[in-house]
């Protein structure tokens, strides 16, 4: 009995180590799709050399963070960090779904 219920912690453990990874992998991601649209909002004019700048967010089959400057048109594509961040999503559910019914398991066989 205890040796199930080492397998189980230890799975649970593992598991809970994935899912903290996951979880810096979609922090890291969404961090990196906002500082591309704030460099957009705020930046961009300044480097562009007109007035004012729109950032825009477009997630269509090509993802992408586009700016607008008056007649320049700058589109930075942001697809391999969205696939990123749906895989680590994926990840993170698939992880935690792991980690929960693991740690049910070892409480029940605990008892």
């Amino acid at each position: 009995m205890s040796r199930f219920l080492t397998t189980d912690r230890a799975v649970a453990i593992g598991c809970a180590l994935v899912l903290a990874t996951f979880f810096g992998l979609a922090a890291l991601g969404f961090a990196q799709i906002v500082s591309v649209y704030e460099w957009c909002a705020n930046d961009a004019a300044k480097q562009l050399g007109s007035g004012s700048t729109v950032a825009e967010l477009r997630l269509d089959s090509s993802p992408a963070v586009v700016c607008r400057s008056g007649t320049a048109i700058l589109e930075m594509p942001i697809g391999p960090t969205v696939a990123a961040l749906v895989f680590a999503v994926i990840g993170m559910a698939i992880s935690g779904f792991t980690v929960i019914s693991t740690a049910r398991r070892a409480h029940g066989v605990q008892r």
